[in-house]
């Protein structure tokens, strides 16, 4: 006679439950994206399809950036580098894009993300090689992405193609009430990004080495090319993130503070429930988790907080969430 099954074993293997477990926090993040904006709706004497435009066509640069975080975070890294890079990207479209046709700002726009890709790689390879920790390196190209793009552009300028700006806010002015340019992009470029990390050997190999670098190794994994290549990736998604600054804007400005950028998209990425400790994360969740902080702002904004209210209603949120993924991670190891 055979024994019973444990009780825990028996409910892991319940359907529903395990795809609770596993899309659960992603499906709760954007429901309260959704309840956000439907107070929001109530706050404000009108809400329309101008409204719901702004949200999502001003919120593009931060799901960008924090789809780029979020990239080297599940791969067992952390770049403080992304707010400088989107900077140096949006300055260098910028001044190579004012007076230009549609055509040639494309052309300038790919060269653009090869170049972010190149160079983040870079600053993979030299966390490989000198086995400093990547906090250390990154912060120091935080501030050389940030130098650059002072040089690149010492005062606010420059410019950009209508057909450009378009292609990222809906609009040849920047302004508008069509978001589904923007929402279509965030759709594309999110979905390729976690189908390639979801179901290509590559791709799992980021999450393989941000669980567990020896066992990744033992497994035949290269750690070394896996940041390599999660660093590369991250630094074309910052640099994207960089060009829909510039599209919407209509100019470029190096005068922006990287690192505000930065921590932005680590919060977003935390919010998201992606482990800052590797392995885990959804990129699918970093969208509405990068949404809910732009929208933050006007929410309060329209609540009556003042500025500095809702920077410390902010940072507790985060401090909340951290706990709670925490603790969830937590969980997580000790039942495996």
């Amino acid at each position: 006679m055979t024994a019973a099954a444990p009780q825990s074993l028996v409910a892991s293997t319940v359907p529903w439950k395990r795809w609770v477990r596993r899309h659960g926090w992603t499906v709760g993040i954007w429901l309260i994206l959704i309840l956000l904006i439907g107070y929001y709706a109530t706050l404000i004497p009108r809400f329309g399809g101008f409204q719901v435009a702004s949200i999502v066509n001003n919120g593009t640069p931060l799901v960008f950036l924090a789809v780029a975080q979020g990239v080297i975070v599940i791969a067992g890294g952390i770049d403080l580098g992304v707010g400088g890079m989107l900077v140096l990207s949006s300055v260098s479209a910028a001044r190579l894009m004012e007076g230009q046709s549609f055509e040639a700002t494309i052309i300038i726009a790919i060269a653009i993300l090869i170049a972010a890709a190149i160079i983040n790689a870079g600053v993979g390879w030299i966390i490989t090689v000198s086995n400093v920790p990547d906090i250390v390196i990154t912060l120091g190209s935080l501030y050389v992405f940030q130098g650059l793009a002072l040089s690149v552009l010492p005062n606010p300028g420059g410019g950009t193609s209508d057909g450009f700006r378009w292609i990222f806010t809906g609009s040849s002015t920047g302004i508008g009430t069509n978001p589904w340019p923007a929402a279509l992009m965030i759709v594309i470029v999110v979905g390729a990004v976690s189908w390639w990390m979801a179901r290509t050997r590559s791709g799992l190999s980021l999450y393989a080495a941000g669980s567990d670098r020896t066992a990744a190794y033992l497994s035949g994994i290269r750690a070394a090319r896996v940041k390599i290549v999660s660093y590369a990736v991250g630094g074309a998604l910052a640099a994207l993130a960089g060009l829909a600054n510039t599209a919407i804007a209509g100019r470029g400005n190096a005068t922006t503070v990287g690192g505000n950028h930065t921590l932005n998209s680590v919060a977003a990425i935390v919010l998201g429930g992606v482990a800052l400790t590797g392995g885990v994360g959804s990129l699918i969740a970093v969208v509405p988790a990068g949404l809910i902080l732009f929208f933050l702002n006007p929410i309060l904004t329209a609540m009556g907080v003042d500025p500095s209210g809702a920077q410390v209603f902010q940072g507790v949120l985060i401090v909340i969430v951290m706990a709670v993924t925490g603790i969830l991670e937590w969980r997580r190891r000790r039942r495996s």
